[in-house]
């Protein structure tokens, strides 16, 4: 397991000791949940902006105005 030391302002490391009764590992426990659920979230979305992208660009190639019902479904 790989460890990361953060610097917490103040007012945080207050709420964090006083949620969590002063249990370092807890503390850690619950920074370590956030931080990797907001990268799930981040990575999805980064993910999907992608793939809408490529989208947008495949649809963009076809000829503007053609009558022909190809794989793009660019029919009337």
């Amino acid at each position: 397991m790989n460890h990361l030391k953060i610097e917490l302002d103040e007012d945080t490391y207050q709420y964090l000791k006083a949620k969590f009764n002063g249990d370092e590992k807890a503390m850690g426990d619950f920074v370590n949940k956030i931080l990797t659920n907001e990268l799930a979230k981040a990575r999805n979305k980064k993910s999907t902006t992608d793939n809408n992208d490529n989208l947008k660009d495949y649809l963009k190639s076809g000829k503007s105005g053609s009558r022909s019902y190809g794989i793009k479904g660019q029919g009337w």
